[in-house]
């Protein structure tokens, strides 16, 4: 009996030493897992990532890091992995040094297709692939793109236009005709097919149809078309939502790059709007990827998460839209979205200044691969209501919301070069060392308030002095007056009628925008009276 104890008890001892051994190793892995995911220490720099012909081409440089074997292994991470962890499936390997070049096929338009991914350097260490380098993108899908449309502006001034109304905009003098594509809507049902990188994917029938007549109408026209990319909750298209954010309720929601089959869907369906929409069903020119996505609640909503994190996220969604569009057209511009609160932040959870969005967005794609992204903005009245922006209603002016300072809290038609001179710095630049393209998608003053008096009259005046003071700025190319036609759900919800026109005719804001930029002193002089001014030249404009 003693024996039997005894041995059991030494088995017991030798069980407990086996299960040590394991659990140190599990740590082990555990630490080394995580040096791969964070690379703390990386020491080399991805410095470019491009395409030519059916090959991608990066070079890397810095210190050589310690190695098993003294080589460099390239891994791509695709827009749903967040890590090389435990594979071993590197796209190249060359051997380590200074300076080192990979290349890989890009794979375009096949199963394997690279064009969304990022690159990460490893070596090996203790039998594991760990990250010694940043991430990288490719920063020009333009190069397998076989489509390259101009760019039209024939005007500065544009709107929110109506496609029932579209045959007015050239007669009026658009340059610029805004409208909205919620992705939700083509992904429910199909019949139109589209096959890429190797699957094939059906497209709501109907919907396309829509958009054909849409596209064309505007085309006809000859109008830049500026196209707003929104994703709206419906259960049946929900892989289309980033996860963390599928709960009804909300207006627009984040796109999914969380998983593969969201993911590819989604590339799958930017790639085939650019493709249709880039000549004889008529040309989108410009591509804005969500609205006002600061106010992630309820504009983009992706979930509980700090500013840094959403703009992480978000940096993930445009570069897949990027990549997707300009794979297709070369000439199309791609632009984010921001609304008039610059610095402006009351505590609402998961709505962010829109600055701080801005900063932390360029920081995220200047560190993983410069691309040509431009910034639209909204500066809408302050409050949205005061059609007479230039007159603080009582109860905001003690605020001190507006000022021309990079601090200003809010920016309206008065100070929209808070903005532009933002975008001047040498950390906000283009890789081509220009000033980005900035756009205002969207500026609207009422002709009706409960709250604050004004008129179609006021509202015109309001209209011409705005596009007076942005058009001037030189950093802007093109302003959206919102909207051609009064809309019911903005009448109703925020006491707004925005339109310079409604379905029963014209406003008086109607002949002031088709001739507001044509000399027609009629037209413009008008206002001078209301916002309290002897000449435009008083004003610093003419």
């Amino acid at each position: 009996m003693v024996d039997i104890i005894a041995r059991k008890s030494m088995e017991g001892i030798q069980m407990k030493r086996r299960w040590s051994f394991r659990l140190a190793l599990v740590m082990l892995f555990a630490l080394l897992m995580q040096m791969t995911v964070c690379a703390a220490g990386s020491t080399v720099t991805i410095n470019s990532c491009t395409i030519a012909g059916d090959t991608v081409t990066l070079v890397a440089t810095g210190a050589v890091p310690a190695s098993d074997d003294g080589m460099y292994y390239l891994f791509e991470l695709k827009p749903y992995q967040t890590e090389v962890g435990a594979r071993a499936d590197f796209c190249a390997s060359t051997p380590a040094a200074e300076t080192a070049i990979f290349t890989t096929s890009l794979d375009f338009n096949k199963a394997g297709n690279k064009l969304y991914s990022r690159f990460v350097v490893t070596t090996r260490q203790g039998g594991l692939f760990v990250s010694v380098s940043n991430e990288m993108y490719i920063t020009n899908p333009e190069a397998v793109a076989t489509k390259a449309t101009g760019y039209p502006i024939k005007a500065k001034k544009g709107l929110t236009a109506d496609w029932r109304y579209s045959d007015e905009l050239s007669s009026l003098g658009a340059g610029y005709a805004a409208y909205e594509l919620d992705i939700s809507r083509l992904c429910a049902g199909g019949g139109t097919n589209y096959t890429y990188n190797g699957k094939t994917y059906s497209f709501n029938s109907g919907v396309v149809t829509e958009y054909d007549v849409v596209c064309q109408k505007f085309a006809n026209q000859g109008c830049n078309v500026v196209m707003v990319i929104k994703n709206s909750f419906n259960a049946a298209t929900a892989d289309l939502i980033l996860p963390t954010a599928r709960v009804a309720g909300k207006n627009c929601y984040a796109l999914n790059t969380a998983e593969q089959g969201g993911a590819e869907k989604i590339e799958a369906l930017m790639s085939f709007l650019a493709n249709r929409y880039s000549g004889s069903n008529g040309t989108i020119h410009t591509w804005i990827i969500g609205n006002e996505i600061n106010n992630n609640s309820p504009w983009h909503y992706a979930g509980d998460m700090n500013a840094e994190a959403f703009a992480a996220q978000y940096a993930k969604e445009f570069r897949l839209c990027y990549n997707a569009i300009k794979s297709q057209n070369a000439g199309a511009r791609v632009f984010l979205n921001i609304d008039q609160r610059w610095n402006f932040e009351d505590g609402t959870p998961n709505q962010y200044a829109a600055k701080k969005i801005l900063d932390n967005f360029a920081t995220n794609i200047s560190q993983t691969g410069n691309i040509d992204w431009g910034v639209s903005i909204h500066p809408h009245p302050v409050p949205l209501f005061n059609c007479q922006f230039w007159n603080m209603p009582a109860g905001y002016a003690g605020l001190k919301l507006i000022d021309n300072t990079d601090n200003s809290k809010m920016v309206n038609p008065t100070n929209v070069d808070v903005v532009t001179n933002h975008m001047t710095q040498p950390s906000m630049l283009a890789p081509n060392g220009n000033v980005r393209h900035i756009l205002i998608s969207e500026m609207g003053f009422t002709s009706y308030n409960a709250q604050l008096p004004t008129d179609e009259t006021i509202q015109a005046a309001a209209m011409v002095y705005a596009y007076k003071l942005t058009s001037s700025n030189p950093f802007i190319e093109g302003v959206i007056i919102h909207r051609q036609v009064d809309h019911a759900s903005e009448i109703v919800s925020d006491g707004m009628a925005v339109g310079i026109r409604t379905d029963a005719g014209p406003k008086y804001a109607y002949n002031v925008f088709k001739y507001m930029d044509t000399g027609n002193t009629a037209y413009t002089d008008f206002a001078l009276p209301i916002i309290g001014a002897s000449s435009w030249a008083d004003l610093g404009l003419n």
